[in-house]
């Protein structure tokens, strides 16, 4: 009896072997199923990028760009008087 698994080849080192993990749906296990990897590499996403929004480059990033708005806003202003 041929005991089914996930049809994932993964490397270790330098050699690749197929999953030892059983078939969950579509011929790949939970952890290797397309859906789940991107899941979790949509999560993956959203945490760095709220990490990055917590940062000191963000937030000078974002600081030049108010900056630059308020000198285009006041050249503006300045030639309505």
């Amino acid at each position: 009896m041929i005991k089914e698994q996930c049809k994932k080849n993964v490397w270790r080192g330098y050699c690749s072997y197929s999953c030892s993990k059983k078939v969950w749906k579509d011929g790949y296990c939970k952890q290797h199923h397309p859906d789940t990897v991107k899941e979790r590499y949509r999560q993956s996403q959203l945490l760095y990028e709220e990490k990055a929004k917590r940062s000191s480059w963000y937030k000078l990033q974002q600081a030049e760009i108010r900056i630059a708005e308020l000198k285009a806003e006041i050249a503006r202003l300045k030639k309505t008087k």
